[in-house]
């Protein structure tokens, strides 16, 4: 009984503003009705009959709302039933409900995909980390540490941390973008720089040419050709790198190029490809991760590739 009375008078306090209004109208009409000195009986009529029927249409309207009420908080959230408010407004809220189901599970469902990716890119990541270390300690047990041979291996394992923070950042919506005007081959130069071991082991000759300026986020376009560079150093053994600048920037190698199949796939997560699976040393990461660096600082990227021949990689703006 105590829940129907606080039902009640919830109910009474919403349609306060209502009962106020009648309230109000029905004293002037009383009011008139008395100036006029309308006969008792009359006055009667006039006076309580709209009353009556204020207070069966209310009682109705209350009892609807302690059923609506009870409906509700019976009704379980993961199965959500025909809501029996059948007004344009309780149309309004049914459909609000069905959007935000919809919403929550296409939410619920990247979720899903994104700790999928995440944990095949775990153990991906793991597997390859491994590599390096491994290298690193058969160097140790045999006696053969040498500073350029270590330094190789560091820059592995480097690459391989870098590429898996910056994945993890680059997933989070609030990843920061700092723009500035600067030139790409300036950054290119550093990376060179941090790749230059490789490329003496190797015995590859690179080349820079041309200036791009650009107004772009400097870090995160780093990271982007970074990738590229490593790609070029990794699949090439014999011949050059060569970087040309011109409102966009090449980069051109000599290497064991990419099949023509593959080339649509490459930016896929996790596909390696045919020569990444047999040169066994690809997460299939970095050229996805660096197509999602492009895409959020509006750049296009484009690859293509003779097998045998080598691979040219093109960055322009959109």
């Amino acid at each position: 009984m105590m829940v129907y009375l606080r039902l009640i008078a919830r109910f009474c306090q919403e349609k306060s503003g209502e009962i106020f209004i009648f309230l109000f109208t029905e004293s002037l009409i009383a009011l008139v009705l008395f100036l006029q000195q309308i006969e008792l009986t009359a006055f009667k009529v006039a006076f309580l009959l709209p009353a009556l029927i204020f207070v069966i249409y209310q009682s109705l309207a209350c009892h609807r709302f302690i059923q609506l009420h009870q409906f509700l908080t019976r009704t379980s959230v993961e199965n959500l039933p025909n809501f029996p408010d059948s007004s344009l407004i309780g149309e309004d809220y049914q459909q609000l409900i069905v959007n935000l189901d919809q919403w929550s599970q296409e939410k619920y469902q990247e979720l899903l995909k994104f700790d999928k990716d995440l944990l095949d890119l775990t153990k991906l990541w793991t597997h390859q980390m491994k590599v390096p270390l491994a290298a690193l300690d058969l160097m140790a047990q045999t006696d053969h540490l040498t500073k350029s041979g270590v330094q190789n291996q560091l820059l592995e394992l480097d690459n391989y941390l870098n590429i898996l923070l910056s994945y993890l950042r680059l997933q989070n919506t609030s990843t920061d973008f700092r723009f500035e005007t600067f030139d790409v081959a300036d950054i290119t130069r550093d990376i060179i720089k941090k790749y230059a071991n490789q490329f003496i082991m190797k015995n590859l000759s690179v080349s820079i040419t041309g200036s791009w300026e650009i107004t772009s986020d400097r870090k995160w376009l780093s990271v982007a050709i970074e990738q590229l560079i490593n790609n070029a150093v990794k699949y090439t053994k014999t011949g050059s790198v060569t970087i040309k600048f011109d409102d966009n920037i090449t980069i051109k190698d000599t290497g064991i190029g990419i099949l023509p199949e593959d080339l649509p796939r490459l930016f896929e997560h996790g596909f390696t490809g045919y020569n990444g699976r047999n040169n066994q040393k690809s997460t299939g990461l970095g050229l996805y991760l660096t197509k999602g660096i492009m895409d959020r600082l509006e750049l296009t990227v484009t690859i293509t590739s003779q097998v045998e021949q080598g691979t040219e990689v093109c960055i322009e703006k959109n």
